[in-house]
């Protein structure tokens, strides 16, 4: 016992000897100046509480039911076993998120839901996404604009920029396949999706021209399949995939700064209801 109280003094006698008077006021500032600008952001957070109804409503209920919460977030409350789903309706469509939910993945198990269960727990997704952004990303790559059911994001618009100043016609036409949602319901541009599907901008950096035609005929197991393009395509997506990479620097440079204040203060701070 004398051992222990020994050592117990020893240390405190170590850490009062490095931490003088003064570091322990610039602590004590650092820690009351964190706690004012978390509370500044709280309640400056002009986002409107999002109240749920009729379907949307319905979804909720399943997916507390159903215990998700215990493996993926909304706006960062939850799991960490699998990703944050606040923006997964901007990522995903119904059909996939009902096979995901009929067949399971990795650690996730298979749920036996009715078509109406997954048709409230799709719409409670989509309320979701109209709410915000549920993680804090570069601004400046990840603002996110709605067309119809597609996402864009200022990359992907300085991108559009360059191929159409190119005049390159074949480039066009894969950018436009890309767009219809045959890759960018696993990829995204810019970073690594919520599948884990690499980041295309990058791609040809790793890959010949042959070897991304193959991958996009016979796929990639075990999780990309065949795209399904006739060859045509295949070599449009492919003088799009090759640009792109070289490109890439060219069009994050046009990509225009946003404020770092005005970002944070857009994040809704406050959970759904």
């Amino acid at each position: 016992m004398s051992f222990f109280l020994k050592h117990s003094k020893s240390n405190v006698r170590f850490w009062s000897g490095r931490c003088d008077p003064s570091a322990k006021g610039w602590t004590l500032i650092l820690l009351v100046t964190a706690f004012i600008t978390q509370t500044v952001f709280v309640y400056a957070d002009s986002n409107p509480t999002t109240q749920l109804e009729g379907q949307a409503l319905e979804g909720r209920q399943i997916w507390l039911a159903n215990n998700c919460q215990a493996c993926h977030q909304l706006y960062g409350f939850g799991g960490f076993l699998g990703p944050d789903l606040t923006n997964a309706a901007s990522r995903i469509n119904q059909d996939q998120l009902k096979d995901r939910l009929s067949m399971g993945k990795g650690l996730m198990p298979k749920f036996e839901l009715n078509p109406t269960e997954v048709d409230s727990l799709w719409a409670f997704l989509e309320e979701m996404d109209l709410t915000g952004i549920g993680q804090a990303r570069n601004p400046s790559l990840n603002a996110v604009h709605k067309t119809n059911d597609a996402t864009t994001s200022p990359g992907e618009t300085s991108l559009g920029q360059i191929i159409g100043e190119s005049g390159n016609k074949l480039v066009s036409e894969g950018f436009e396949i890309y767009k219809s949602g045959t890759c960018t319901a696993c990829h995204v541009l810019f970073g690594k999706s919520m599948f884990g599907a690499p980041d295309l901008t990058l791609t040809a950096n790793r890959l010949e021209s042959n070897e991304i035609l193959q991958i996009l005929e016979h796929g990639k197991p075990p999780l990309m399949p065949p795209s399904g393009l006739s060859p045509d395509q295949r070599m449009s997506v492919e003088a799009f995939i090759s640009f792109i990479s070289e490109h890439r620097q060219d069009a994050l440079a046009r990509v225009d700064d946003e404020s770092w204040i005005s970002f944070w203060l857009s994040v809704p701070w406050w959970e759904f209801e």
